[in-house]
């Protein structure tokens, strides 16, 4: 499936939900948003056409086969995140005072920066071993350590977090041709459940503040970023695009101020992906990130097609991100970095043998 075929069907599922269901006015946000989407478009098709013409080189060297001893340990790994993540469940959820295991475990992650024990870091084996089992169409393995990395994403009571492994194992399902429609109804159906759980539980809705979260949720971010970032382009820093990736390159030595925007508790606080480079540089600088963006992911798509493997793996993570641009700018996570060092001898074997297939941009 295209990354930009995705990108047009969540703009416009975006699009609906504000102007039509939430009724709310065409505003200058509205067109940063589409530039951005138009750059990302543009530049995501020449670089395509180009490797398409050009073709990709077949690797002259294979490596071997992942080693038993290899998978074995990540499923260590995964466990003993679980267990951690049990534990946490327990000791900040269950044990919490206030009078919900989901808003104390938010609380206790979000408010009072509880440590997590480094369970986020084990699930992330889980979350590989999943998109590892996807690509082999074995449905079972995939299935447990998926719920291994949804156990650590409920121990934060976080709904993106749920997301992510719903996106990147669902896109690489769909690649491979083992989903069909009935499943992606069903697994959408399963994360929406998830979602109003967690809302619910975190005191994000129901009651008097109704159900219609997932709506605000999907459309009303294009708003809110043009109420909070109009005229205060070029005041933001270079963290707000490469976040964590710019204290790596610098090595520590870049700093710059937080900025506030004036937001409270109160305020709807998701301003999409064009916040974070509008404010690092006004609108030439959303409409040169996503052309970046949109290079980035003419190649991978390219690679992921021709070779699958690993590249699949890659693209099937970034793939959050893309579909997130309705919320926020999350293509400078640090981890993918971890993901990328941890998938690397899952596919050690496979990533650079070429499929022979046809690509469609």
């Amino acid at each position: 499936m295209s990354p930009v075929f995705v990108l047009l069907f969540i703009t416009l599922l975006m699009y609906c939900a504000n102007l039509l269901a939430l009724e709310q006015p065409w505003e200058w946000g509205h067109s940063v948003y589409l530039l951005g989407v138009l750059s990302f478009v543009i530049v995501y098709m020449l670089v395509y056409v180009s490797l398409y013409l050009g073709g990709i080189p077949h690797p002259k060297s294979e490596l071997i086969s992942p080693y038993r001893i290899i998978i074995q340990l990540y499923w260590l790994c995964a466990f003993f995140g679980l267990v951690l993540s049990l534990y946490k469940i327990y000791a900040f959820g269950y044990n919490g005072n206030y009078g919900s295991v989901l808003l104390a475990l938010r609380i206790a992650n979000t408010w009072e920066h509880q440590p997590s024990y480094g369970a986020q870091h084990f699930a992330l084996f889980a979350l590989c071993l999943s998109l590892y089992y996807a690509q082999q169409k074995r449905a079972l393995p995939c299935l447990v350590a998926a719920l291994i990395y949804l156990t650590s994403a409920f121990s934060m009571a976080e709904r993106t977090s749920m997301m992510f492994i719903f996106v990147a194992v669902g896109y690489t399902a769909i690649n491979e041709g083992w989903i069909r429609l009935k499943g992606l109804l069903l697994s959408l159906a399963v994360l929406i459940g998830l979602f109003i759980i967690v809302a619910v539980g975190t005191g994000k809705t129901g009651g008097d503040k109704g159900y219609d979260f997932i709506l605000l949720y999907l459309g009303y971010a294009v708003t809110a970023f043009s109420q909070w970032t109009e005229g205060k382009d070029y005041l933001g820093c270079a963290d707000l695009v490469f976040g964590k990736f710019i204290d790596l390159m610098s090595l520590g030595l870049y700093s710059c101020p937080p900025l506030d925007l004036g937001l409270t508790d109160k305020d709807f606080n998701v301003l999409t992906y064009a916040a974070s480079p509008y404010l690092f540089g006004g609108l030439p600088a959303v409409i040169i990130c996503m052309a970046i963006v949109g290079a980035f992911f003419a190649i991978l798509r390219v690679f992921a097609v021709k070779r699958k493997g690993y590249y699949l793996a890659i693209l099937s993570c970034f793939m959050y991100a893309l579909i997130m641009m309705f919320y926020a700018w999350q293509f400078s996570l640090t981890t993918y970095l971890y993901l990328m060092a941890i998938l690397f001898p899952l596919f050690a074997g496979r990533f650079l043998h070429p499929s022979g297939q046809k690509i469609s941009p």
